[in-house]
């Protein structure tokens, strides 16, 4: 989980996509930019760091209003790595004051 009330569903979802779907390391998945969109308002809201101009050219040729910046989330998180068991924690960046550590189970 995650907070950002609204948010959390997206943050969550968004991490496990990308472990799952995009074989990220879950320091990357945690690290990764987040996107939201919600019914009200009817915009799609992207963290800037790292957006593809091209990107948000094509949402707004498809209809979307994109609004840039701030963060989604402080999604602090754990994982086994499935290789060697080894439990790891990704702090996520966007939180100064988070931290992890890994160990075995």
């Amino acid at each position: 989980g995650s907070p950002g009330g609204r948010t959390i569903i997206n943050t969550t979802l968004q991490l496990i996509l990308n472990i799952v779907d995009f074989g990220m390391s879950i320091d990357e998945a945690v690290a990764a930019r987040r996107i939201h969109h919600q019914w009200l308002p009817d915009r799609i809201r992207i963290e800037a760091d790292g957006t593809s101009p091209a990107a948000i050219q094509r949402l707004e040729e498809m209809g979307h209003t994109v609004q840039m910046g701030g963060q989604q989330g402080s999604a602090n998180s754990i994982g086994v790595d499935p290789r060697t068991g080894e439990i790891v924690g990704a702090p996520d960046p966007r939180s100064p004051d988070s931290g992890a550590r890994a160990g075995r189970r």
